[in-house]
């Protein structure tokens, strides 16, 4: 049994909440496998949002720090739209991947400014500076450091001249949240459920895609063997009770730990081990229960995240 947990619009699921029902066939269309694919406007519009959101610099968490420069491009010249830098980096993410995916949209000259803007040699050492001198090198871990990587994953897959260029820019960071991740998940540590930013399982599941490209067997082996002490015996995903609604969950904290496991697990292991904590996920009506959509009428604030949780 194959189950697979789309990450793809994660970070623009509160504009998916937006979208009316008139334009859905616009954006969006189900390819021959059942899937929902963007079309070349859908792409568009969700690149015109992020080239909007990476450039704005307020309102931003910044707000809420006792700094006197509130502008956050003093901080972070790569990342700082977008309300936070994780988000920031995620939508370079977005962009990074409608630009790979969707090469012909009207928006990708200036998809490609953006990046080699953001991406610049000189913007990429102050980004790393920060962190060197911030939190022990902790800011924004796990989360936004698995976007990070994220990104490289991307381009190392693209495997562009463009790419590779961007790809060089970034490595200072990369290596420095590389060491990060390295050095946390090899660590001991209790069990930690979550599908927010704090998720265990999301950023162990990025960085493991990241040290599967790169052939980092030192951070394959860290996470794996922090997933399966963490994971590996649990008794239920807990799905029934999701969305948490202290947190607004925007991911499913149970499929973001089963798409972990069936990453680092043969398919064999990964359905003994599914079979045993979920078996309600392997017939029909079980599956449609775990599954079902709870209506929502509010869609804006925190509220949103459960746009996101649904669309996810």
């Amino acid at each position: 049994m194959r189950i697979t947990c789309s990450l793809t619009l994660i970070g623009l699921c509160c504009a998916a909440a937006l979208l009316k029902a008139q334009y859905a066939e616009t954006y969006v269309y189900t390819d021959s496998n059942g899937l929902y694919r963007l079309t070349q406007s859908g792409a568009s519009y969700f690149a015109r949002l992020s080239l909007n959101c990476t450039e704005k610099k307020q309102p931003h968490t910044l707000e809420h720090y006792n700094v006197k420069d509130k502008d956050p491009s003093h901080y972070w010249p790569s990342f700082y739209g977008c309300y936070d830098w994780h988000s920031a980096v995620h939508n370079h993410w977005a962009l990074l991947k409608l630009y790979i995916t969707h090469p012909n949209l009207p928006e990708a000259d200036k998809i490609r400014q953006k990046l080699n803007t953001s991406f610049s040699e000189q913007a990429i050492a102050e980004e790393t500076a920060f962190f060197e001198r911030n939190e022990e090198g902790w800011f924004e871990f796990p989360y936004g450091q698995a976007w990070l990587l994220k990104i490289a994953d991307e381009l190392h897959r693209w495997n562009h001249p463009q790419g590779r260029v961007w790809l060089s820019r970034l490595n200072p960071l990369i290596q420095f949240i590389e060491a990060q991740h390295v050095k946390f998940w090899s660590a001991p540590d209790t069990l930690m459920w979550s599908g927010s930013h704090n998720s265990p399982a999301l950023g162990m599941s990025f960085a493991w895609d990241y040290a599967v490209s790169f052939k980092n067997t030192e951070l394959q082996q860290a996470i794996k063997n922090a997933a399966v002490k963490r994971y590996g015996s649990v008794k239920s995903l807990k799905i029934e009770l999701e969305p948490d609604t202290i947190r607004y969950d925007f991911m499913s904290a149970g499929f973001l730990v089963a798409d972990l496991m069936r990453k680092i697990k043969s398919p064999v292991e990964f359905q003994n081990w599914l079979q045993a904590c979920e078996p309600e996920l392997f017939n029909p009506e079980g599956t449609k229960k775990r599954l079902a959509i709870q209506y929502r009428n509010k869609h804006d604030g925190m509220e949103a995240h459960y746009d996101g949780y649904y669309l996810n």
